[in-house]
């Protein structure tokens, strides 16, 4: 079961008009309530409202406080976390293969006897530690990622045989 930040809705419609129930978390399709209920994600905008500071009296008048429901779920639209059911069929897997994901990145790095010229009037090892950094600063953490998305489509194609 997926956890949620701590989300507290109350019922504006059916038996449980009211009743304010937190969230436990996703399992499926369903949201799971603290106090063992249950509700089809899909239907919490129609019969559940996101708490706002005190939750809604419906003893006085059930129709004033439906429309003040109905008000506050456009305003603040709930978005509990749900895993697509693709995602829930890949992750309830028990075996999966391990494979090697291969990155590689085109960067500059100095001729060889470039290389060469300033390793022999410099410490080997602060060459070195020079070059990496000279390598690091090229790679920023947007082309690692534009990288690494490119090796698993790539990785998706061939496995899959896609395309």
């Amino acid at each position: 079961m997926e956890n949620t930040e701590e989300v507290k809705l109350q019922w504006i419609k059916g038996d449980k008009i009211g009743t304010v129930e937190t969230v436990a978390g996703t399992e499926g399709e369903w949201t799971i309530f603290a106090s063992g209920g249950r509700v089809s994600t899909s239907l919490i905008g129609e019969f559940l409202s996101p708490i706002q500071g005190e939750p809604m009296d419906f003893s006085a008048s059930p129709s004033s406080a439906l429309k003040e429901a109905a008000k506050t779920y456009k305003e603040n639209i709930v978005s509990l976390p749900m895993a697509s059911p693709i995602r829930t069929l890949f992750d309830k897997q028990k075996k999966n293969d391990k494979i090697k994901l291969n990155l590689s990145f085109p960067i500059e790095v100095p001729k060889e006897a470039i290389y060469e010229i300033i390793s022999s009037s410099f410490d080997l090892d602060e060459v070195n530690n020079e070059l990496e950094s000279f390598i690091v600063d090229q790679i920023s953490d947007d082309f690692v990622k534009d990288s690494l998305m490119q090796s698993i489509k790539e990785l998706i194609s061939t496995r899959y045989k896609i395309g």
